[in-house]
Formats: C-alpha cells, sequence, structure tokens
C-alpha cells in the first residue's frame, strides 16, 4: 500500500470560500452576488498572480463537476466573468495562458472511467458548462488566441455529444448558439467552417442537431464552404429531404439513400425528453419564413409541407408512440401561441385533429390533459386576437376537424371562439357555417339534421354574444349579424327543389325549418334587448323574407300567402317605411316598427291572427303617430285596440314575445285607457283552470282537435328545447308547508285510485266478469263459456266504448293542465306590463284602479309565484308615489271614490290568506291615505274612524281575520307624519 500523502499546510481565505459556498446557492440573488464578489478579485487594476489564477480556474472547473444544489449554473457564471476579465487583456509577465485554462478544464473534466456512474455524469456535465462558460467569455475569438484552441474545443464538445447521445442536445444547444454569437463578432467563416466538419466527422449532421446548426450556418455564413453530399443542394429543408427529415426529427435515425455517406447519421440518443427540442423552432421558423418568399430554383419545404410530413404523417401518424403525439401537442401549442395565422391555419391538419378530439372526449386517456391544454391555447390566441376566430374554426370544425367538435369532445370550445370572435373573424366565421348547413358533410338525413342543429347553435351563441355589444361596437357587428339572420331566413323559409351548387344536400327536413324558425326567435329576443338592434334588425329580417320570397332567390317559399293576405303585408311594409323616415323624430315610432315588424313575422310564421293585428296596428299607428288632425282627435280607441294587440303577443309562451311587448308598452303606457286597464285587469282575474282560459280566449271545444304530425326527426328538438325562445312557467303550488304538499299529492292519488277503480268496474262490466278479490266464495258462473260472434261482436263494442272513454278522461286532464300552464303564464306576462305601468303612470289616479285586483289575486291564486309577483308590483307602485309623485285629486266623486276605494282594502284585510297579502294590504291602505292627506289634512279624522271600525271588526266579528302588522304599520306612519298633521 502507498504511503499517505502529507497534506500540505497552507493559507486558507475565508472569503473566497464563502463565495463558493454562496456560489452553489439556489437563490438567484445569493449566487449573483457571490458571482460578483468572486470577479472582482481578479480585475486586471487588481493584477492577480498566475497561482491565484490557476488556483480560483481549477475551483471553478472542479465546481462545474459537481452536482450539490445549484453549483453548476453559480459557478458557470463566475467562470465566464473571470476568463473575460483574465484573458481579455494581453498578460506579458504571465506564464500562465489562456491554452492552460483549457488544458485545466480538460484534466479537471476529465473521466477516467474508475467512478461510479453519478460521478462519470458530473464530469460530462461539468465538461459542458466549462464548455459553454469558455465560449460565452469570447476570449477565443481574439486575434491573440490561436485558431486551434477553437478547434480544441469543438473536438472536446463533438466528442462527448458522440460518446453519450442522452447529452447530445446540450453540447448542439451550446454549438447552435455560437453560430449567432460568432455572426454577431463578425468572425471569419473558417470558425463555423471548422464545426460544419466536425459535425460531419462526430457522424452529427443528420440530427436533429446537426439540421438546426446547419440551418443556423446557412443562413448566417451563406458564403461559407458547406461539406458535400450531406443534404441535397445543401438544404436540410429541401423538398427532397421531406422522407428523411420526418424521421430524424422524430428520431428514429436517418435511413440514407443510396450514394451517400451512412457514416452521417446519428444515433438515437435513446433517452425521452418530455420538453421540444431546440431544432424544432430552428426548422419551424425557417420554414415560416420560406413560405412567404417567392419561388427560387432550389424548392426548400413549405410549412404546410413540412407540418403534414413531418407533424402530421410523422408524430401523429396512428402507430406513433403516445410520446411523439407528446411532442406534437407541444408543437400545435407553440404554433397556435406564437405562429403567424397563416402559419397556424395549416397545422389543423387531419392525424392531429383525430388525436385532439379522441383525447379531449375522454378523461382518463393518456394525452387528455396534453388536448386540453392545446384546446385553451386556441381560446387563448381568440381572447387575444379576436381575428384569430376564423383560423381556429375553419381548422376546428373545417375538413380536417370535426362538423359537431363540442359534441364529440363534450367541451365547449367551439361556443367559446365564436363568441369571442370580432366583426372582421365573423365575415369569414359566418359565410363558412352556411356552407355547412347547406351541405353537412353526409347523406344521412338524421346526421344531417343533428349536424345542422349544432351550427344553429353556434349561430346563436355569436348572437347572444354580441347581443350587449356597445353603440360603437354595435355598427361593426351590425352587417356581420344582418348576413347570419339571412342564413336562417335562407333556410328556414324557403326550399330550393333544384340540383344545383347552391341547393341544400340532403334537403333539409321539416323539423330542421321549424328549428331553424326558431333560431330566429331566439336571435332577435337577444336582440331587441339592445337599443341599436332592435330598431333595425327585426325589420331586416322580415325584409329578407319578403325580398327573397319575391325574387325566389332562395327557391320555393313554404308559407302559403294568398292575394288578401299578401295586400295586408304589402300595406304594412309601406307603414312600415314611412316609421323608418319618422323614427329619429318621433319617439314612440322605434316602438311602432318593433311591433310591425313581429306581426309581420307572425304572418310569415302562418299565424292567422296576425293578419287582423296588421289592420288594427294601421288604426293605432295613425291615431299615435299620424298628422296632426289624427292626434289632436281621441286616441282611447288607439290605446285600447294597442293593448289588446300586445296581450296577444303576451299570451305566447315566447320569451321573444314578452320582450317585445314589454318595450312596446313602455313607450305607451302613459297613454293607456281605462278601458285599456280594465283588459289587463280582467285576465288577472280569470282563474287559472281550462274553465278560466276558456272563459278568456273564448274557446268552444276546440281544444280537442288533434296537431298536427310532427317530421320523422322530430326527436332532434328535444336538446335543443333548452335554448330555444319558449317560456315555460311552473305553476308551483302557494302551499305554505310540506303537510299541505302531502294532503295534495294524497288527494291526487285517491283521484287516481278512485279513475282506476272505475275503469276496471267499467271493463268488468263490458266483459262480464268481477275482480279477483271480490266475491272470491260466489259459485262458479259460466262466464267462461263459448260465445258465438254475435256475442263477441256486442263485446267488441262495448271494449272500444270503454277505452275511448278512458282515453277522453285522459286528454281531458291534459287539456286541465296545460290550460293552468297557459293562465299562469299569461298572468305572468301581465303583470310584467301592470309593473311597467305603474312605474310610467304611478302619478294618475286610474292606476289606483289596480289595488284591489292585485290585493284579491294575491289572495286568491293558488300559484305561489303569482301571488309574490303581484305583491312585488303593488310594492313597486307604493315605492314610486312618493312626495310629488303622488295622484292628485281633481274633483269631489274622486274624493269620494278613494274613501270607497279605502274601506274596500279595509274588507279585503279582513278576508284571510297568505303572509303576503297582509303587508299588501297595509301598502295599499296607506298609499290611498297618504293621497287622501295630501288632498286635504282633515282628511285624517275619516281616515282614523277607517281604521277604528277595521279594529273594532277585528275584535267582535268572527269573519275579520286582519292581521296585527295592519295595524302596526299603521302607528308607524301616524308617528311618522304627525309633525306634517299639525
Amino acid at each position: 500500500m502507498a504511503p499517505k500523502r502529507r497534506r500540505e499546510g497552507y493559507n486558507v481565505d475565508v472569503k473566497l470560500v464563502e463565495f463558493y459556498e454562496d456560489l452553489a446557492s439556489e437563490k438567484d440573488e445569493i449566487r449573483l452576488k457571490a458571482a460578483q464578489g468572486l470577479v472582482s478579485e481578479f480585475t486586471p487594476d487588481k493584477n492577480p498572480a498566475d497561482e491565484q489564477i490557476q488556483k480560483v480556474l481549477r475551483r471553478l472547473f472542479r465546481g462545474l463537476c459537481s452536482s450539490r444544489k445549484a453549483a453548476r449554473i453559480g459557478f458557470s457564471i463566475a467562470l465566464t466573468e473571470i476568463l473575460t476579465q483574465v484573458f481579455s487583456t494581453p498578460r506579458e509577465t504571465s506564464r500562465f495562458g489562456f491554452s492552460d485554462a483549457l488544458s485545466l478544464w480538460e484534466n479537471q473534466s476529465n473521466s477516467t472511467g474508475s467512478e461510479s456512474g453519478q460521478e462519470q455524469r458530473d464530469h460530462h456535465f461539468g465538461r459542458l458548462f466549462g464548455a459553454e462558460a469558455i465560449i460565452k467569455s469570447g476570449v477565443l475569438f481574439q486575434p491573440t488566441v490561436p485558431f486551434e484552441q477553437w478547434t480544441q474545443v469543438l473536438d472536446l464538445i463533438f466528442e462527448l455529444a458522440q460518446k453519450k447521445p442522452w447529452i447530445r442536445e446540450e453540447c448542439g444547444w451550446i454549438i447552435y448558439q455560437c453560430v449567432y454569437d460568432l455572426a454577431s463578432r463578425k468572425m471569419d467563416t473558417k470558425y463555423v467552417e471548422a464545426a460544419l466538419e466536425r459535425l460531419c466527422s462526430y457522424e452529427i449532421a443528420r440530427s436533429p442537431e446537426g439540421i438546426a446548426i446547419w440551418l443556423a450556418a446557412k443562413d448566417l455564413f451563406p458564403k461559407a464552404s458547406f461539406p458535400s453530399k450531406i443534404w441535397k443542394h445543401d438544404d436540410p429543408l429541401d423538398t427532397k429531404e421531406r422522407s428523411s427529415l420526418s424521421k430524424i426529427m422524430k428520431e428514429s435515425g436517418a435511413a440514407n439513400s443510396e450514394g451517400e455517406n451512412k457514416t452521417n447519421a446519428a444515433k438515437s440518443s435513446g433517452v425521452w425528453n418530455s420538453k421540444l427540442h431546440f431544432a424544432w423552432d430552428a426548422v419551424i421558423s425557417r420554414t415560416s419564413l420560406e413560405a412567404k418568399e417567392e419561388k427560387s430554383k432550389k424548392a426548400r419545404l413549405s410549412f404546410a409541407d413540412f407540418w403534414t410530413e413531418v407533424v402530421d404523417n410523422g408524430l401523429f401518424a396512428s402507430a406513433s408512440s403516445e410520446e411523439r403525439k407528446y411532442w406534437g401537442f407541444l408543437l400545435f401549442v407553440r404554433v397556435i401561441n406564437d405562429g403567424a395565422p397563416q402559419q397556424a391555419s395549416h397545422a389543423f391538419t387531419k392525424n392531429l385533429m383525430r388525436c385532439l378530439t379522441n383525447q379531449l372526449a375522454v378523461e382518463d386517456r393518456y394525452l387528455h390533459r396534453m388536448a386540453v391544454k392545446a384546446a385553451k391555447a386556441i381560446q387563448a390566441r381568440v381572447s387575444k386576437e379576436p381575428e384569430f376566430a376564423a383560423v381556429a374554426i375553419r381548422g376546428l370544425m373545417g375538413t380536417s376537424g370535426t362538423l359537431n367538435f363540442d359534441q364529440a369532445t363534450k367541451t365547449k370550445t367551439v361556443e367559446k371562439i365564436v363568441a369571442e370572435a370580432n366583426h372582421e373573424a365573423l365575415g369569414e366565421i359566418v359565410p363558412f357555417f352556411e356552407k355547412l348547413i347547406q351541405k353537412p358533410g353526409t347523406t344521412d338525413e338524421k346526421t344531417a339534421a343533428s349536424n345542422r342543429q349544432f351550427v344553429a347553435g353556434l349561430l346563436l351563441s355569436i348572437v347572444r354574444s354580441k347581443a350587449s355589444a356597445t353603440e360603437d361596437d354595435a355598427d361593426d357587428l351590425q352587417a356581420s349579424l344582418e348576413q347570419l339572420l339571412s342564413i336562417f331566413v335562407r333556410f328556414a323559409y324557403f326550399m330550393d327543389a333544384g340540383k344545383g351548387s347552391s341547393a341544400p344536400e340532403p334537403p333539409l327536413s321539416q323539423a330542421t325549418q321549424e328549428l331553424l324558425r326558431n333560431r330566429i326567435n331566439s336571435c332577435l329576443n337577444s336582440l331587441i334587448s339592445n337599443q341599436k338592434f332592435a330598431t333595425t334588425l327585426p325589420y331586416v329580417v322580415v325584409k329578407q323574407i319578403r325580398d327573397a320570397a319575391k325574387s325566389g332567390e332562395h327557391g320555393k317559399f313554404i308559407i302559403d300567402i294568398d292575394d288578401k293576405l299578401q295586400d295586408s303585408v304589402k300595406a304594412a311594409f309601406k307603414s312600415l317605411k314611412k316609421l323608418s323616415g319618422k323614427e329619429k323624430k318621433e319617439k314612440g315610432m322605434a316602438a311602432f316598427k318593433l311591433l310591425y315588424s313581429m306581426t309581420i313575422m307572425q304572418v310569415y310564421n302562418g299565424d292567422a291572427d296576425a293578419v287582423s293585428m296588421l289592420d288594427e296596428l294601421e288604426f293605432c299607428s295613425t291615431k299615435f303617430l299620424g298628422d296632426k288632425e289624427s292626434k289632436k282627435q281621441d286616441t282611447g280607441d288607439a290605446s285600447d285596440a294597442l293593448v289588446e294587440i300586445l296581450l296577444s303577443f303576451a299570451s305566447k309562451q315566447s320569451q321573444l314575445f314578452r320582450r317585445m311587448s314589454e318595450q312596446v308598452f313602455s313607450a305607451f303606457a302613459n297613454q293607456v285607457t281605462e278601458n285599456g286597464l280594465e283588459s289587463l285587469i280582467s285576465i288577472l282575474e280569470a282563474k287559472e283552470s281550462l274553465a278560466g282560459q276558456q272563459e278568456m280566449f273564448e274557446e268552444q271545444d276546440e281544444s280537442g282537435e288533434e296537431e298536427g304530425e310532427e317530421g320523422s326527426d322530430a326527436e332532434m328538438m328535444d336538446v335543443d328545447d333548452l335554448d330555444s325562445d319558449v317560456e315555460v312557467v311552473e305553476a308551483e303550488e302557494g302551499s305554505d308547508s310540506d303537510s299541505d304538499e302531502e294532503e295534495e299529492e294524497e288527494e291526487a292519488n285517491e283521484d287516481d285510485a278512485l279513475e282506476v277503480a272505475a275503469f276496471e268496474a267499467k271493463l268488468a262490466a263490458a266483459l262480464g266478469t268481477h275482480r279477483a278479490d271480490e266475491d272470491l266464495n260466489a259459485a262458479e258462473s259460466d262466464s267462461d263459456a263459448d260465445m258465438n260472434d254475435d256475442e263477441m261482436d256486442e263485446l267488441d263494442d262495448k271494449l272500444v266504448q270503454v277505452f275511448r272513454a278512458r282515453r277522453q278522461e285522459t286528454s281531458h286532464r291534459k287539456d286541465k293542465k296545460d290550460a293552468r300552464e297557459n293562465m299562469v303564464n299569461f298572468k305572468n306576462r301581465v303583470l310584467d306590463l301592470l309593473e311597467i305601468f305603474v312605474k310610467k303612470s304611478h302619478t294618475r289616479l286610474l292606476t289606483l284602479d289596480l289595488l284591489l285586483p292585485l290585493l284579491r289575486l294575491s289572495r286568491r291564486s293558488t300559484v305561489k309565484q303569482i301571488a309574490t309577483k303581484a305583491n312585488n308590483v303593488l310594492r313597486e307602485y307604493t315605492k314610486v308615489c312618493k312626495g310629488n309623485s303622488l295622484p292628485k285629486i281633481e274633483d269631489e266623486a274622486q274624493t269620494e271614490a278613494l274613501w270607497e276605494l279605502l274601506r274596500s282594502v279595509h274588507k279585503e284585510a279582513g278576508h284571510s290568506g297568505p303572509m303576503g297579502h297582509a303587508t299588501a294590504c297595509s301598502q295599499a291602505s296607506l298609499l290611498v291615505v297618504k293621497i287622501l292627506v295630501a288632498h286635504d289634512k282633515d282628511a285624517i279624522v275619516g281616515v282614523v274612524d277607517v281604521y277604528a271600525q277595521t279594529r273594532k271588526d277585528q275584535l267582535v266579528s268572527t269573519k275579520c281575520h286582519v292581521q296585527p302588522s295592519f295595524f302596526s304599520e299603521w302607528n308607524n306612519w301616524c308617528v311618522s307624519a304627525s309633525k306634517q298633521l299639525k
């Protein structure tokens, strides 16, 4: 055994030790501070000795071989700066030169082979980081440094890359960056040529690193001499190298063609990296640049060709591994994030889109997260650049994608994208969607109907997202929205039976056309909330229908309109034209224009009542908006007619007609007459039942008529009803306790049981038998004896009668339920109108006529929602009637009517009702009191007498059920009003 070497004594510089320790810190600021401190010890003005330089370099090179914390990063920074400080200027008296520093680096990072696997890896990384620091220092490129030292560094880097493929990418990155550094320093081409020669000699030329370095050298040093017979026309991106490029970039090894030097093919690294190789960016950036240039003799791959061959047919091939597809998704995300729109448009290729769709659809798939990341990248790009939406939609839903992408992936990717699109993108998206409706990519009628339904839903999503646009944006969006609505008009109202290129294939079914007409209503429902669109787009729609029907450009108009009806429509359009001319001058013109447009729309939808409504509208518009002579005449009849028209719209279960009726009513609410208000009140007082509906709509056994048959693909509509324009109001019972609900349920079950029992009894009577649990001890009858033909016929007739009665009874129950829902919906709509009325006309005494009907509705209605809404309307009315806003009494007759109203309110308060009814009665009573006292302070005496009588009735009468809160609120008002009354 060799004797132990005696450790030589030497002085320890504590300051340097601290620097070295801090250089390995994981905190950036500590590492940088330590590097600055260490470098400051070796500045030229301090003239460090050779021994000090050698010692610190040895320590830094050794630190690069350490895997402790962040040692490599910190020591590399310090090494770069110290090399620059020490060797940037000639050191004449020094015997330690830059060549000695290179030898020191080589020796310190050399692996003898006797170390452990981890130690060998540390030495390889030390050599790599040392090479990077030496190149970054720039000392190699000084005129005084021999060129051989550059080649020495290159040999060490390439030797490491060749021997250790797992570190080859990092070695290639250093050389790739160095090419750019050489270009910025304007160095001689021999430096790059030396690197290119070693690319070939070390068999790395045909590798991802070799391609990146070659392309960088070709761009930055075009006059350099490139090794021959490596690439066609010395260009890795030559069109003839397409296949080789694909194999190399996915690291499967290059397939060399005949005559090529097979030693130029690099071995695969054998290690999969979850990060993208830097060569991808180098290749993609140059293909995109080449795609913009003019044609040249040497054909270079365009981005589209590169993406299809290398990425789509390479990484996303059906036989590709999940790891390669992972790379493909990373590339896709990078192109989506940073690529130009033209470049990104080519990234939506067939194999990629198939993989994206499949991976998005199922959460537990291997690449689901990457697929989600890709989808979010598209959405993020659209949010940042709304015009990119057109590229994204064509990619996701075009020939390479899936038309019903959102349905296939169970996401809302496309829906969110179209919502973000600006008017420029919509200019491309809307015509694209029109083609998809025209030719949905399938000949199967059911699939075509489903695809068309999906596209129609997207068009509706666009409208809803743009409906709340500001006035400036509305001007830009107007043209796109008109174009969008014209698509609905074309396919909803016209049938092109031709065989030309414009004819839908397959033809649209009746159910699909009905769906598209509903979509128009849904669009208009969203648009009329914006005042800018409310005055224009409904008119645009009916005008488009009229013009297309006249020209026949979209085929046959599916609605049959006779001559008489046509004349009414023509007259209505003339009135519309006049209204458009006066729209800015008259306040109510916009409301009438909207009402006219919607009424004509109803005519086009086949509503028989719409024709008479047009005539009434003509009468109303003449009275309200006609010449001065017409305006001087009594407008009462016109106001009543207008109320009836709006009620006919409000009676329909449609959000569109509800919103339209509210907007128009708001414009003319202050002109409603007593008769018009009575029409509204009569609806509130109608029963919420079939009898009430028949009384209201004057139905005479018409409810039993059978509805028209639906189309064969009517099932398609079920899903779509969720976002349709139809508004359904649940007839929720106003029960205040669970026990009440249970009692009602029990009663319903008893009714059902009785009905079933009655049916069984009739059936038994017809068959001449009895139930199995009845007359168990009776003697056997001869009922099972054979029957002759006459008896059989008689039995058949009896059974037919029994089942017909059963069917009629079931139908009647359904009619009763539907009638109840219709009446609840109608009352809801009327209450909406009355809420507008009390806000607009609260200063009119006429509005007080609403108090008793609202109170009775609050008490009598079996639907909690209706009762609550009635209370809300009354509360809103009392809230706006304050101070000078109170209605004013003008004569004795009105005073007497108010006293009678006050007594009636108190009588109503005596009825037993829900909790909200008592509060509403108190509010109504105090409102009447305020009006009386405001007219005459002495009226307070009579008011006290009325309240006293009510208190007396409460104490002595068993029929008076006034709540205590009625008097406590009266007392509170007395306290607050006492000062004003004295």
